[in-house]
């Protein structure tokens, strides 16, 4: 079901910039609190899947990832749904992303921060819908680096804990270590000059073929997914980076129980980076690592998401006891 949550100068900094690289009933609820006249450009779509005679005692809040849909959960949600009724599942569209309602928006983000507002004033919203209900926040990609980052700064404010469990799938957690240390420096450079300049996720790869799942690729993605960003912004891209290296740092900080899920051929992250990232999560939390080797990086569509939505389902119902 769906409903609505609520220079010259430039284009030549790019040029060198590319060369280089190259070698349900809908009701409307506001994320933000804006002026009226901006409401159309805060008021995002999300997905839910809840049992209609059932009151779920446990509610996740999935965030996707980049160039990503809340229908990816798709997968997850229907397991849940007949397996699981216990379990309900309420996904949204992350700003920035293709379904962002302001079209301009779309691969750029302009305040980081806005993301962390977005996923709590989500969470408020399912909290007054499911007031008893265990709330988790689960993030696939990048929808694990903005919950991560969000529970870290309220921790770090000293409020309590904003979920009440927290499970990432396919989190990237560091700079591939193949990945040129010149080419991050260069985009970080001319994304001052032109910080809004936009760049492919190919050309970022030197024009390699990024595979997702086991037998799809990235570009191939871009045909048949409405909601694919061609194009991101220098901005948006630094900002990823920045908070790729700070993801140790916000893993140290959890107080809930986590699952972390990887592939083995995942693109983005090497395992054993994956591996230390959850060792920084305090013994005092209780938590999980779960390895695929022959998973990549989208784990819920490539050959082991059965094995791994099952995981997924388990670890959700071993919150109950």
């Amino acid at each position: 079901m769906t409903e609505l949550f609520n220079s010259r100068l430039a284009r030549l900094a790019l040029a060198l910039l590319a060369t280089a690289l190259a070698s349900c009933a809908p009701s409307y609820t506001l994320v933000t609190h804006t002026p009226e006249e901006q409401v159309r450009n805060e008021t995002f779509q999300y997905r839910k899947w809840v049992r209609k005679d059932v009151e779920p005692d446990t509610v996740l809040i999935a965030l996707h990832g980049f160039s990503g849909a809340s229908i990816d959960y798709e997968n997850l949600a229907k397991h849940l749904l007949k397996e699981q009724p216990g379990s309900a599942l309420y996904a949204y569209e992350v700003r920035g992303q293709g379904r962002d309602p302001k079209k301009d928006r779309r691969g750029d983000i302009d305040d980081p921060d806005n993301w962390s507002v977005d996923l709590l004033k989500f969470t408020s919203i399912v909290r007054e819908q499911h007031p008893d209900a265990r709330i988790v926040w689960f993030g696939e990609s990048m929808g694990g680096l903005i919950l991560s980052h969000t529970y870290r700064q309220q921790i770090d404010a000293g409020l309590k804990s904003p979920c009440d469990a927290i499970g990432i799938s396919s989190p990237v957690v560091g700079i591939r270590d193949d990945f040129p240390a010149w080419k991050k420096e260069l985009v970080r450079g001319v994304s001052k000059v032109a910080p809004k300049a936009r760049i492919t996720l190919e050309t970022l790869s030197g024009g390699e073929e990024v595979p997702m799942t086991e037998d799809s690729v990235h570009s191939e993605q871009s045909e048949t997914n409405s909601w694919h960003v061609e194009k991101h912004t220098l901005r948006l891209l630094v900002t990823l980076g920045d908070m790729i290296e700070e993801m140790p740092d916000c893993a140290a900080t959890f107080q809930v129980p986590t699952v972390v899920l990887h592939g083995g051929k995942d693109f983005f992250t090497q395992p054993e980076d994956v591996e230390a990232f959850a060792d920084r999560i305090p013994e005092s939390t209780p938590h999980r690592r779960l390895f695929y080797p022959e998973g990549h990086h989208l784990l819920m569509y490539d050959t082991v998401k059965d094995e791994v939505i099952t995981d997924i389902a388990s670890w959700l119902d071993s919150l109950r006891k």
